[in-house]
């Protein structure tokens, strides 16, 4: 019985608080503007067009294939070499970095064709900017090939 009184009293109390009116009200206010969606819908973001090779990704494949060239053999060697490149905004490579390699003749060979290359720049809108391309060498038996291998079901 104490207990029920007990909590009849205390549902009076904290509950009658709300209903006396001395309840404060938050509010949120965002400084630039009423809403976040109304800030965003304000900001005119322009398309990005990422870098692109000349003539596609045949042409870039065909160039890494002249070019790659291996002075010592390394026939045992298979898997991918990842070079990040980063371009200017004439599309020029300004800085390599692998990413991802193999062997250290392998890599710096990687390494030397990914600084040869030339790519149309990426664009904001119209404005040409720095971007950064990765650029990958699947190499089979020491040797740039983009055929595809075939698979074994096991």
């Amino acid at each position: 019985m104490i207990g029920r009184l007990k909590y009849i009293v205390a549902l009076i109390v904290f509950g009658g608080m709300s209903l006396t009116g001395s309840a404060q009200i938050f509010e949120f206010r965002v400084p630039y503007g009423d809403s976040y969606s109304e800030r965003r819908d304000n900001v005119r973001e322009e398309p990005v067009e990422g870098p692109k090779y000349k003539g596609g990704t045949d042409a870039l494949n065909d160039y890494l294939k002249r070019t790659f060239k291996v002075p010592v053999p390394t026939d045992n060697v298979d898997g991918y070499i990842t070079v990040a490149c980063m371009l200017n905004e004439k599309g020029k490579v300004s800085e390599v970095n692998l990413v991802r390699g193999l062997t250290k003749v392998l890599n710096d060979e990687a390494l030397r064709v990914a600084k040869k290359l030339k790519f149309k720049p990426a664009r904001r809108g119209k404005k040409k900017i720095k971007s950064r391309f990765d650029v990958t060498f699947p190499i089979r038996r020491g040797r740039v090939n983009f055929s595809t291998l075939e698979t074994i079901d096991v």
